[in-house]
């Protein structure tokens, strides 16, 4: 079993690169994001707009264990550590095999499930995985050094869902509030799961499912000028962690009507009713927010994709994606969103026009270091689309790097 459906794009933000540290000041006045009124500016953004660079890199075949689907991203300048909730890989910048970090299985130093992972590039280079409430620490070799259990784990339903380094000895990471009124919604812990600051939960609800809520779990975590960010799904504010592990306030996410009330937190696929910020992606001059749009999304395939579920009905998909970028200007405070397509090309489908080279359209996932953001795709979906006619008739900026695209998709 091969390992080549997946690949990497990398965008490189270089026209754009910020030098300036502005996140440490506090503002007097906090900028608001007006989600609710341009919820239709909608109209076609170039990639070319920010940068003339992107790279593929496909990853090296692994085929003892292959990745099954990838669900975890973790990028420097030289590595990229990746996983599916069983395995866990580290590849250098061009795709290169490394090694594989840990085994899946119950003995001494094997983990039963992945959720997160980090990298410690400090004077150790360590890579960290977290198993729901252990942390497991390995060399980059992928020779276990430590297990610290129940870390993340504070009480029942109570433990970090997401979490990232701040240095080589303390975590930030997201409390999840499955039961509804958990007293912190961050904290910042050491190896052994101390807690050194609290971040305090100002927004409580009723959850009517005894302990499951939807996505309680996820938080936007990103670094940004030698800050932390961080986002939680269901609060309108971008807070940062400054210097005295203070969070922060930087950004108001006005959502209006689209917002979804406390009242329907613990309500599986309701959040489809509203619009949600994933994730926040920062560049000097502007935010990058990834919505999902849900019901509101305003592009459906041409023909419904049949899914056969084992053991439940067939479901129709009418959708690739719920998901629109947003285009926030710091300076102007003026919102644009990028306009999805109504296709059957997953590739298509919504994110930044591809100009460059015709190639995917751009809806990062990740955000590398200030100049740098990646997205992964499938490369069956890449194949898809070199195979279509307005692929194949589309005049992009630069010819050769279309060459050099299709020349990659038929390797």
């Amino acid at each position: 079993m091969k390992n080549n459906f997946i690949i990497f794009i990398i965008l490189l933000q270089y026209l754009i690169l910020s030098s300036c540290n502005e996140n440490k000041d506090k503002n007097k006045s906090l900028p608001v994001v007006d989600i609710e009124a341009n919820i239709n500016n909608m109209k076609i953004i170039n990639l070319s707009q920010f940068t003339d660079d992107i790279r593929y890199i496909p990853l090296e075949n692994v085929e003892n264990p292959p990745l099954k689907y990838l669900s975890q991203i973790e990028i420097s300048d030289n590595l990229m550590l990746v996983s599916d909730i069983n395995n866990c890989l580290l590849f250098d910048t061009e795709g290169r095999f490394i090694s594989k970090i840990g085994n899946y299985g119950r003995d001494p130093g094997e983990y039963l499930s992945i959720r997160n992972i980090g990298l410690d590039l400090g004077k150790n280079q360590k890579v960290y995985v977290s198993s729901i409430y252990d942390i497991y620490e390995f060399s980059i070799n992928g020779s276990f050094i430590n297990k610290y259990s129940k870390s993340l784990f504070f009480d029942d339903y109570i433990y970090l869902s997401k979490w990232c380094l701040i240095n080589d000895s303390l975590f930030f990471g997201h409390v999840i509030n499955n039961i509804g009124y958990v007293d912190n919604k961050a904290v910042i812990i050491n190896k052994h799961g101390n807690i050194k600051h609290e971040f305090k939960n100002y927004i409580s609800y009723s959850n009517g499912l005894s302990g499951i809520g939807g996505m309680e779990g996820y938080a936007n975590i990103y670094r940004f000028n030698e800050s932390v960010f961080y986002k939680e799904l269901f609060n309108d504010t971008l807070f940062y962690l400054n210097d005295n592990y203070e969070l922060i306030p930087k950004y108001f996410f006005n959502l209006g009507k689209f917002k979804m009330p406390p009242s329907e937190r613990a309500k599986l696929f309701v959040r489809w009713n509203y619009i949600s910020i994933f994730d926040v992606f920062q560049i000097k001059n502007y935010l990058l927010l990834n919505c999902e749009f849900g019901y509101h999304f305003p592009a459906k395939r041409l023909t419904p994709k049949i899914i056969k579920i084992p053991g439940l009905e067939d479901h129709t998909q009418w959708y690739n994606t719920k998901f629109v970028i947003g285009i926030y200007d710091k300076k102007t405070g003026k919102l644009v969103f990028s306009e999805p397509t109504s296709t059957n090309n997953h590739l298509f489908t919504s994110g930044l026009y591809n100009d460059i080279d015709a190639g995917p359209r751009f809806m990062p996932d990740k955000m590398v270091n200030d100049s740098t953001m990646v997205v992964k795709i499938r490369f069956d979906h890449l194949r898809e689309h070199i195979a279509r006619t307005d692929f194949k008739n589309s005049k992009p900026k630069y010819p050769e790097k279309k060459k050099e695209l299709e020349q990659l998709a038929d390797s």
